[in-house]
């Protein structure tokens, strides 16, 4: 006989199962698996754009070498000097993406030597400040101790004009940037970990109040040619550039933004 069959009351038996963790290590390895598929094709679109930057470049070479020769031969007078002068630009034009296409590939060549990065941004934000305007604010803040970087000085501008050209243009005709830097340790765990190992890194944080990005967009910006401007308003190889720059030099570019913010 069924002891619970000569019980009045009804019983039953409950497993309960905490799968909390399990949620959170499924979360963790999307996570990650999105972050290598990124990185994955952002490596694979880099040896695109090194190569194709190179070949390019070297075509470019021969064209400014020959338009400078004919300039040189030709009298102030000639009818097609001015002609020749437009190619000329042109060629340095088109040198100028050849070069940000070979940063984003971290095939720049560059020199790096010990800087003082709290200094060298105090200087850059004069020039800066001719760059966004009048009605636009820069602020900038450093935290005391500042420990040095060692970089190419010419890299940590490309950086600076390309982050705070792009946080201008996010704000309009009025806004207000923030440059601040900044010591952090990246642990292991720490959201930073997604674009850094661990380890002691100098922190340049780049902010503005302007129209903010949707995840969509976020996932593409660092892909050269890939802009939300206008026709004529950039390249698309502003942000290419800065994470060519910085994963070149053992860092890494973490972005934050959504819709208004």
């Amino acid at each position: 006989v069924n002891y619970f069959e000569c019980l009045d009351e009804a019983f039953f038996v409950a497993f309960v199962r905490d799968r909390t963790k399990e949620h959170e290590d499924e979360v963790q390895r999307a996570r990650l698996q999105q972050q290598l598929n990124q990185a994955q094709k952002l490596e694979s679109v880099g040896r695109l754009a090194g190569g194709v930057a190179h070949d390019f470049n070297n075509m470019l070479c021969v064209i400014l070498a020959h338009a400078d020769l004919s300039l040189g031969s030709l009298p102030p007078t000639s009818p097609i000097r001015e002609d020749l002068e437009q190619i000329v630009a042109a060629a340095y034009s088109a040198r100028d993406v050849a070069r940000h296409l070979l940063a984003f590939s971290r095939q720049q060549t560059i020199t790096p030597v010990a800087i003082d990065l709290d200094r060298h941004v105090g200087f850059a934000s004069k020039s800066l400040l001719r760059l966004i305007g009048e009605d636009v604010t820069l602020e900038v803040s450093t935290a005391p101790g500042l420990w040095p970087v060692k970089m190419d000085p010419s890299q940590i501008d490309q950086v600076l004009v390309n982050l705070v050209v792009n946080a201008r243009d996010a704000c309009g005709d009025h806004g207000k940037i923030g440059v601040a830097l900044s010591n952090v340790v990246v642990d292991e765990g720490s959201p930073e970990e997604s674009c850094c190992p661990p380890g002691s890194y100098v922190l340049l944080e780049v902010s503005d109040d302007g129209s903010g990005m949707d995840p969509e967009v976020v996932g593409h910006i660092f892909e050269p040619f890939f802009t939300t401007k206008e026709v004529g308003r950039g390249t698309g190889l502003g942000l290419a550039t800065v994470y060519g720059i910085a994963t070149q030099n053992g860092g890494g570019v973490r972005v934050w933004s959504e819709p208004g913010q």
